[in-house]
This record gives C-alpha cells, structure tokens and sequence, in this order.
C-alpha cells in the first residue's frame, strides 16, 4: 500500500486543482521511494504537508497553522477572490488490501466550507469523520502517528512528558485500532452505567403505586361480572331500539328527499314555463324592431337613388375625356441636304463624347453591357446617315395630338374617373343586398309573431296545470318533515343514553336483526342489574388496564436493569481485554524500538550510546464501582508506565536530553524516528524539513539511513537539503508567483540518463 496521487483544491495557497502524482515509473518499488518537494521559503511547500494532515482527519486549527477553520481556504489575492470551499484528496493503492475495503483503490476526501460545515468522503460515498479514523487506523494511518512529521514535532519527542512518549510507542506498536475499540468501550460503560441508574430509580419510583393498583383492580374486579351481564342486556336493548329507528329513519328520509326532488324539478319547470310566457308576451307586444328595419330600407332606397345619379355623372365625364385624347398623323417630306446631314453627325458627335464619359467612369462588370449597347446605338445611327445621303428626300410620319404633359394629366384624371366609377358600383351593389336582407327580415317576423301567439296561450294553461300539482307536493312534504322529526327526537335520546351508559357510539351497537327481543321484560332485568352494580360500588374499568400496563412496565425494567448490568460486565471485559492486548504488544514494540534506536543514534553519531527505559509514575484516578445496585464513588491510585530517553554522543558526558545541542537534539529524535519507522513502517511518511539543522556530513547519513527505509515505507520529503533531493526519485518544485498562488513543477530522476 502507498500513497499514489494527491488532490488540493482551494487549500490554502493552492487556489487552483493541483495533483501531486506519487506512482513510480518501476514496478520493482511499488510506488515506494523518496519523492522530494523543493521550493523557496514562502513558496508553500508545508501547505501540502498541512494538506496530508487535514486529509486524514485533523480537527487541532493550531496543527494546522492557523487560528480557525476556515483558514485553510484560499483567502484571496489582488489577481484572485477568495474561495467559498477546500477540499483534500489522497488516493491509496490498496493492492495488497491493507485498508480493509474490497477496492484495489480507495481514496479519501475532506472538503470544508467557509461555513465551518465539513464532510468526508470514501471512494465518492459520504461517510463519518469516525469512519474514516476507523478506515485509517486500520491501514497505520492517523493524525496522532508519525504520518507527518515536521521539525517541531521531531524535537518534541524529546521534550515530551514520559507518558506522551509512551502513547507515541504504542501508536508504533500499531495498537491503534484497539484503543478505538477500548475509548468506545469506555463511551458506552459510562452511558450503559447512566442508564442503569436512570432505570434502578424508575424500579423504585413505580414498585409502590403497582401494589396500590394491584388491590384496587382485585376490588373492581368483583362487580366486573354483574358491569358484564348489565351490559351485554344494554347492549341488547339499545342494539335493537337502534336499528328500529334507523329502518323507520331511512324510509321516511327517502320519502322526503323523494318528495324534495319532484318540488325541485316542479318548481324549476313552473318558473320556466313563466319565463317563456313572459318572453312570448313581451314579444308580441314589442313591434319595435319591425319598425326599424322599415326606416332602413327607406334610407336605403334614397342612398341607392343618389348613388345611380353620380354613376351617369362619373361615366359621361370619362367619355368626354376620352374624345379629347383621341390623335392624328401627319407625314412631311424632308430635303436631305448638308444641314441634315450636319444635324445628324452633330447628334453622333455627342452620343460618342458620352460614350467615352461612360467608359471612363465605369466602375462594375455589369455597366459595361450599357456601354456595348450604347455603342451598337451609335453604330446604327451612322449606318442610317449613310444609307441616307444622296437619296435627296426622306418621309417622317408625325402623330398631332397632346403632348406629353397634356397626356399625363388626362391619365390621371381618367384614373380617378375610373376609381370613383368602381367605388360608386360596389356601393350600388352593397345597398341592394342590404335592401333585400331587410325585406326577408321583415317578413320572417310577421309570419313568427303568428307563431307566437298560439305558443302564448298553450305555454300559459300548462303553466296554470304545474301550480296546482305543486301546491299539493309541498303540503306533503311538510307531513313528511314532521313525522320524520319525532322520530329524530326518540333516537337523540337513546344516542344520549348510549354515550352514558356504554361509553360507545350507537352506530358499535349491532343488532343482528333476528333475535327476538321482548323490550318490556329487557327494560325490567336492566332495572334490576343498575341496583346491583350501586350496591357494589362505582367501578373504574381503566383501574385494571393501568394496573396490567404498569405490570408489564415494572416486568420490561426488571429485565432491562440486569441487562444493562451484564453488559456492564461485558464492557469491562472488553476494555481488559484492549488493555492486555495493548500492554502485550507495547512490550514487543519497546524492546524492538529500544534496539533499533541504540543502533541507529551510533551510526548517526559515529558512536555513543543511547537507551530507552520504561518507568512508573504514580498517578490518582476516579474509579466507580457497583455494589448491589448502588453506585459508589472512591480514590485509588495508579501507577502509569512513561517512557525515559538517555542519549550521549561520543566524547561527551551528558546526563539529561537539555544539555543536547540544537544539532544533537534533531539527530537523537531522527534515530529515535527512524527506530520507530524501522519496526512498524507505515505506509507513508511525510517529513517537513526535519533535517533543517543538520550539517552536510550528517545529512548524507540520514539521506542514507533514508533510503535504506524508502524500501519498506514511502518517504515524501519536504526540504531544502541537497543530499535528501539526490536520493529522490521523483522532485516537485514549489513556485508561487507574484498572484500569491502556489504551482508545481515536476522531474522522474528516476528517468533521466546518467551522462558517463
């Protein structure tokens, strides 16, 4: 399993998506090695490290070197607004399925927006912050493990407290999974323990009120029977009283609605016969509309004889115009002398000299066909003159009439003759079809005003017919209503009497409708049954039915308090359990890491020596135990295991981790880190300038000591340090113009020939 590709968007300087590709060009590495991340100082390096550790799960603002959450979101620059969102995404190669998710890729998203809203994703699916903690913690991988590692958290490996070194052990130890199982263990003792106090009160609280409802529902109980025999005979009775007045009930509502729909169908005919006789009467006396139509057709008749009179007029008008533009012609013999013959060369001279004007200024394609025509034109007009001269006379035939302005005026008025001559005809034609469409009007209204009045009287007599049948339908109806309101008064009583004495709705009491009931007799044995039940008492019939849900109330507690105190006992299996398994594997863990840490500060050193011890701290805890139901609450004391740190470099004598160097200091927390990576190698490891302090001798012994460990665990190395990128296969720069946006460049050493 490795780290294949990382996905910043909006994170920080990484305004714009940025992919980090971490797959390498060999199969033979598996996607490990040393991946180096370069860049100047402000340039955003560590932003991608911070990007790492809020992927998997950082909630601490101050880890991620900011004040509150939403600064982790682009902020905003002078070429670029801020944004509303972040989102991280690290993709897993899980070929050898170390996170337990059947996917031979898993990757895991965080996104945050600016307000404070955030949500996780696995493969695309949202899911938990505790999932992926889960998921995670599985594989190796936590925001408290050394996944990612900066300069101040190598340094605070030696400035921590005992007790700190020891959980950084048992994160190496690989134990983190079951300190998960253990906390929630924990979670749910200490609320399994709430709500066995919560349901040991409830046992208390109702104990004393069952007895109460235990004696009084064996009281009740003793008039029960005669309360069942009083009434199933009501029951009986109030059945059939019922259902007799339901049958009388239905049989005179259908009478009436019967009776109410013929009154209605009556009464809407009767009011519509009155209206047509009204109709057919007003019409007959309304002659109003025939007198109209007559003034019409006699102004139509006078327009018609105007109109005739202006057509004669228009169509003598347009005949004398017509003889005045009648024409003559006139045939004259012309002498074809030199004045001739200079007239005609002068008329060609001018058409030539604007035949030349033409071609001069021609401009389009298309103006040339005007000018060839022009010139043949010309041509013909020589032809003629020369066709012409020596014939001695020629013949011209000349028409005598208007001129042109005369011709054009005598159109225009023979137009507007025209157009008044058609106007008038069609107004002629318009006035004879309305003349005659009055005239049918006139006459279809008198033949119907005949219609009309024999419609009159029969319409009258059958509505005289309809006002009698009426009248006795109503006098009907009302004996109907009556009867059928003496019937509703008795079974307002009985539905009184019901509610009262059975609790029920009338319409639960089923009559059957064959029984044979003797009402007086019933009426007597109910009587009898009433005095009884008096002599007993009142009895309360909800008396049992709380007793027995307060039964099965104190029965569900009983058996709710003792599992909850046997998952009491479970729990604290489990959390011994976690504790044994924790504690067996932290042993391992420390005697692996103990060696491997003196091997390795004497080979970063050249020497010295260098151990780790466990010790005891006395510690004071609150612990609470259960005795019979009761919680009690005591002090007792622990012992804490701590871990002890004893480093001395060669030639020195150094009692304690202060008198350390600055240098010193960060090559005992290297080899400290290095012995944890070597016994548990995690997946990948993300180590932000850790060998900031370090000269150059020593930073190729810890580029060496970190190739040797690239074999088992991924190394991505954010630094300055030459040695560290010569070990690096693959080198990403980090640049960040002057927009403020941090941008990636990218080289496989891996990939470059060696020049010999």
């Amino acid at each position: 399993m490795y780290l294949k590709r990382l996905e910043i968007s909006g994170f920080k300087s990484f305004a714009n998506k940025t992919v980090l590709d971490f797959s390498s060009s060999s199969e033979a590495t598996l996607g490990r090695g040393i991946t180096a991340i370069v860049g100047p100082n402000g340039s955003g390096k560590s932003n991608i490290a911070d990007a790492i550790r809020f992927a998997i799960g950082e909630q601490s603002s101050k880890n991620l070197r900011g004040k509150k959450s939403e600064d982790v979101i682009f902020a905003g620059t002078e070429g670029k607004s801020r944004m509303g969102s972040a989102s991280v995404t690290l993709h897993f190669d899980n070929s050898d399925q170390r996170i337990p998710i059947e996917f031979s890729e898993v990757s895991v998203t965080r996104k945050i927006h600016r307000s404070g809203e955030g949500e996780y994703f696995i493969n695309g699916n949202k899911v938990r912050l505790l999932d992926v903690v889960d998921v995670l913690a599985k594989a190796g991988i936590g925001k408290e493990s050394y996944c990612v590692i900066t300069q101040g958290m190598s340094d605070a490996v030696l400035l921590a407290s005992p007790l700190e070194r020891r959980a950084i052990f048992e994160d190496a130890a690989g134990v983190k999974p079951y300190q998960i199982e253990k906390e929630r263990a924990i979670r749910k003792l200490e609320s399994t323990r709430e709500n066995l106090v919560r349901v040991d009160a409830l046992l208390v609280e109702i104990e004393p009120h069952l007895r109460n409802l235990k004696r009084q529902a064996e009281k009740s109980s003793q008039g029960k029977d005669i309360a069942l025999r009083l009434k199933e005979k009501q029951f009986l009775l109030y059945g059939f009283l019922w259902h007799r007045f339901q049958e009388e009930r239905g049989t005179l509502v259908r009478d009436r609605e019967t009776a109410e729909q013929v009154i209605v169908d009556l009464e809407e005919r009767s009011v519509r016969l009155r209206g047509e006789v009204a109709a057919v009467s007003a019409a007959l006396e309304d002659q109003k509309e025939e007198d109209m139509w007559q003034n019409e057709v006699r102004v139509f008749h006078a327009e018609l004889n105007t109109l005739l009179r202006t057509r004669s007029v228009i169509e003598g008008k347009r005949e004398i115009e017509m003889e005045r533009r009648q024409e003559k012609e006139v045939v004259k013999t012309i002498p074809v002398d030199l004045a001739f013959v200079k007239r005609s060369v002068e008329k060609i001279g001018a058409d030539q000299e604007q035949l030349i004007s033409r071609i001069q200024s021609v401009e389009q394609l298309a103006d040339l066909q005007d000018i060839r025509e022009f010139a043949q034109v010309i041509k013909q007009e020589l032809f003629e003159l020369s066709e012409k001269a020596g014939v001695g006379s020629i013949r011209e035939t000349h028409i005598i009439g208007l001129n042109a302005e005369e011709k054009a005026a005598s159109d225009i008025r023979l137009q507007s003759f025209e157009s008044e001559l058609s106007a008038t005809q069609e107004r002629i034609a318009q006035v004879e079809t309305l003349i005659r469409e009055k005239e049918q009007l006139i006459a279809s209204h008198r033949e119907a005003n005949r219609v009309q009045r024999e419609t009159f009287f029969a319409k009258e007599k059958e509505s005289r017919e309809c006002e009698r049948a009426l009248q006795q339908l109503k006098d009907n109806f009302n004996e109907l209503k009556v009867r059928l309101a003496r019937v509703e008064v008795r079974e307002e009583d009985l539905v009184t009497l019901v509610r009262e004495e059975l609790s029920m709705r009338p319409e639960e009491v089923v009559y059957d409708g064959v029984t044979e009931i003797d009402r007086e007799r019933l009426e007597r044995e109910i009587s009898r049954l009433k005095v009884e039940v008096e002599h007993i008492g009142t009895i309360d019939p909800l008396i049992v039915d709380e007793y027995e849900e307060t039964a099965k109330r104190f029965e569900f507690l009983t058996h709710e308090s003792a599992d909850l105190k046997q998952a009491l006992e479970s729990l604290r299996s489990v959390v011994k359990e976690m504790d044994s398994k924790i504690d067996q594997a932290f042993e391992t863990t420390f005697k692996e890491i103990k060696q491997r840490f003196a091997q390795y500060f004497t080979l970063i050193f050249g020497g010295g020596k260098a151990d780790i011890t466990q010790v005891r701290i006395a510690l004071r805890r609150r612990g609470e135990e259960e005795e019979m139901g009761d919680t009690q609450t005591n002090e007792e004391e622990r012992d804490g295991v701590g871990i002890e740190i004893f480093a001395c470099p060669p030639g020195k004598k150094i009692t304690n981790l202060s008198m350390l160097s600055g240098g010193e200091r960060s090559l005992t927390s290297l080899a400290l880190l290095f012995a944890i990576i070597s016994h548990n190698p995690p997946p990948f490891a993300v180590l932000d300038e850790v060998e900031a302090a370090l000269d150059e001798a020593n930073s190729r012994r810890f580029s060496t000591m970190l190739q040797e460990l690239s074999d088992h665990t991924q190394f991505i190395a954010i630094t300055h340090n030459r040695e560290t990128m010569a070990r690096a296969g693959l080198l990403y720069g980090v640049t960040m113009q002057r927009d403020g946006i941090s941008q990636l460049l990218s080289i496989r050493l891996d990939q470059v020939e060696k020049v010999e």
